[in-house]
């Protein structure tokens, strides 16, 4: 008896057909980690711009909260005269902080506040502006609407919208509008 021996193992185009389909694979799976880690470099960029308009919202409110003298358009008198702008907005505010400096708040660029301006800035005691936001954030549009300052009947408010845009990737941007309320601890007395 003769018995032919049976070979065992794969043929030349088996392993072609599982190469291919095995490369195949690998590139989708890369695609989608390459695609993964952009969208979290993506993310971590915006969770910093974020942060920092927290931070600027916080630290104004923070500020405002213990101020007096409530005063809208840094331009147009001393904070030693209050005056409300609870119907039409002011674009700046300025204010006696509770260690007595006046602090402004504006939108403007470098130290100059303007209505195209880009950051959110800030003056200390007569200071310079400087800027509070981060230079990647580009503010749009900067007001503050404040009621009860002219009256001793009302507690003092004051409400600041804040938009602007956040460069994403490359000419992406990402939109925001944010809005925050400060009412003053104490009343002007």
């Amino acid at each position: 008896m003769c018995t032919t021996p049976t070979q065992k193992g794969f043929t030349l185009i088996e392993i072609l057909v599982s190469v291919a389909i095995f490369a195949t694979v690998m590139v989708i799976s890369l695609g989608a980690l390459l695609s993964m880690s952009e969208s979290d470099r993506k993310a971590q960029t915006l969770k910093s711009v974020v942060n920092n308009l927290n931070f600027t919202l916080d630290a104004m409110s923070r500020a405002m909260r213990t101020g007096v003298n409530y005063h809208c358009d840094i331009g147009q008198g001393t904070v030693t005269a209050v005056r409300d702008c609870a119907v039409t907005p002011a674009t700046s505010m300025a204010f006696l902080s509770a260690d007595g400096q006046t602090i402004r708040y504006c939108r403007g660029n470098g130290s100059t506040c303007s209505s195209s301006g880009t950051a959110v800035l800030v003056s200390k005691g007569g200071a310079a502006f400087a800027p509070l936001t981060a230079a990647e954030v580009t503010i749009t549009n900067l007001q503050f609407y404040v009621k009860g300052a002219e009256s001793a009947a009302i507690q003092p408010y004051v409400l600041i919208l804040l938009s602007g845009r956040v460069p994403v990737s490359g000419s992406q941007n990402s939109t925001f509008d944010l809005q925050t309320s400060v009412t003053q601890r104490l009343y002007d007395q």
